[in-house]
């Protein structure tokens, strides 16, 4: 299993992998508040620990999430799931409902995972 400090974390949680992106596009959506260099030296680790790919574009880079990006990303959860929700399965995801301020396409999408979810497990 590959450990990832927090900033790791964040920048892996911004690549969505419908559009690659560059050191600066990942800083300014961050917010800034790191500097470039901290940008590419988080991405450069991620590539090495094959979290992400990065393609060359002229003088700079574009990087998109690695296909066991997802994996980490599930494991990540189940993990904080499993430290601060041990006995409920479903209290992160009322947690989530209750702490954030999710729009009305946020639950939409949410209720139409679960009722997906529901029907694949009435077929089997």
């Amino acid at each position: 299993m590959v450990e990832l400090g927090p900033l790791e974390m964040q920048v892996l949680g911004l690549l969505d992998g419908k559009e690659p992106q560059t050191v600066a596009s990942l800083r300014a959506r961050l917010g800034g508040e790191h500097a470039y260099t901290t940008v590419m030296t988080v991405l450069t680790r991620l590539h090495q620990k094959g979290m992400v790919v990065r393609v060359k574009d002229g003088r700079k880079f574009l990087y998109l999430p690695a296909a066991r990006a997802q994996k980490a990303k599930g494991g990540i959860l189940a993990r904080m799931r499993a430290a601060l929700f041990p006995e409920d399965r479903a209290k992160p995801l009322l947690a989530l409902i209750d702490a954030e301020e999710l729009d009305p396409d946020a639950l939409r999408a949410l209720r139409d995972a679960i009722d997906q979810r529901l029907g694949e497990k009435k077929k089997r």
